[in-house]
């Protein structure tokens, strides 16, 4: 079997949703549910805990794709968005060639490994800000970058 070299591997995307579940526990968060991409956009793990709402995996899901679909951090796509209002109506039709996947919210953030993209995590259920903390965390903490971070004020 050949693997690409820029792609996660599938131990290491468990690794991460776990990791993030734990971070939101020890911030006593509402339910979380991490879900890791591929740079294919292929889930490779998907985790959500009890209580987790019936569509937390779509919205992880999508936060994670749209990191793919435009090279950014979730957060920081809706930065630009949000300076320039007038993109709204772009924004919309991108949405619809998209099938509803653009969730442009913290809590998307692009992971890299030497310099190189090998996949994408989202994260939902408590405030985007607290989400996207849980996914710098486990990104972090299993020795990964954060590729494209934007700070939390």
């Amino acid at each position: 079997m050949l693997l690409n070299p820029g792609e996660i591997k599938l131990d290491d995307a468990i690794s991460l949703c776990k990791e993030v579940l734990i971070k939101g526990r020890e911030l006593n968060l509402n339910p979380l549910t991490a879900t890791v991409v591929d740079v294919a956009g292929v889930i490779r793990a998907s985790l959500s805990e009890e209580g987790s709402g019936l569509i937390r995996a779509d919205i992880a899901y999508a936060k994670a794709w749209t990191c793919l679909a435009f090279g950014v951090s979730s957060n920081k796509l809706r930065d630009i968005f949000e300076a320039q209002p007038r993109l709204s109506p772009a924004v919309r039709g991108m949405q619809g060639l998209a099938d509803g996947k653009l969730i442009p919210t913290p809590g998307g953030l692009l992971i890299q490994k030497d310099g190189k993209n090998i996949g994408a995590i989202g994260v939902t259920g408590d405030t985007s800000d607290q989400d996207e903390l849980c996914a710098i965390t486990a990104i972090e903490k299993l020795g990964f970058k954060v590729g494209h971070i934007q700070k939390i004020d």
